[in-house]
């Protein structure tokens, strides 16, 4: 069972959900490729999945999802379905240690996103993503150095609680210092 639920890939094409605010939560969700955003059921976009993340963990205490998940890009994602938590549980000890490390890297990760966001200054909330991406990256094994901005200047934006143009100007200072370059939407660490 266990092992079936994460051999089980499931691709969701580009600006499809994995799942929706509202419909019966049934699983965690690990991204084993591409970049998922989440939006609140205003549908205000609230964070970036990237692989190795999982998704569904702030949601485990309620019937139903407060949260969309929605495939930035093509994904693939193995679905663990609390059905068969207290089965697996029962099998192998490492089940619980399992799942109380993905609750604590999801606080961490949360609380690491929250520490950007009340940074008051917009250049060193845009700088302190960028980081955050870069670091988020190289915790979970991929090139952390060169990467695409899984949003487009108006959602980095919204997330960040900047304007665009606040947006634009931190990004062209950030060139400018060479701390990094910009190509669309590729950044690359300098």
């Amino acid at each position: 069972m266990f092992i079936n639920d994460l051999s089980r890939k499931k691709r969701v094409a580009k600006n499809e959900y994995i799942y929706q605010s509202g419909t019966p939560v049934r699983a965690l969700y690990a991204l084993r490729r591409g970049i998922a955003k989440v939006y609140d059921a205003q549908n205000t976009l609230q964070g970036v999945v990237f692989p190795g993340q999982v998704v569904g963990v702030d949601e485990l205490f309620a019937s139903h999802y407060q949260y969309s998940v929605q495939a930035a890009t093509e994904v693939e994602v193995c679905e663990l379905q609390n059905r068969h938590f207290y089965q697996i549980s029962q099998i192998t000890q490492d089940f619980t240690n399992l799942i109380i490390h993905i609750l604590s890297r999801s606080a961490k990760e949360k609380q690491q996103l929250i520490s950007v966001l009340v940074k008051p200054d917009g250049l060193q909330k845009v700088s302190d993503f960028i980081q955050l991406m870069a670091n988020t990256r190289k915790e979970y094994g991929f090139d952390h150095h060169d990467f695409e901005l899984p949003l487009n200047k108006k959602e980095l934006a919204q997330l960040l609680g900047i304007s665009q143009s606040t947006l634009a100007r931190a990004l062209d200072t950030l060139v400018e210092q060479q701390i990094i370059a910009v190509n669309k939407k590729e950044i690359t660490l300098l």
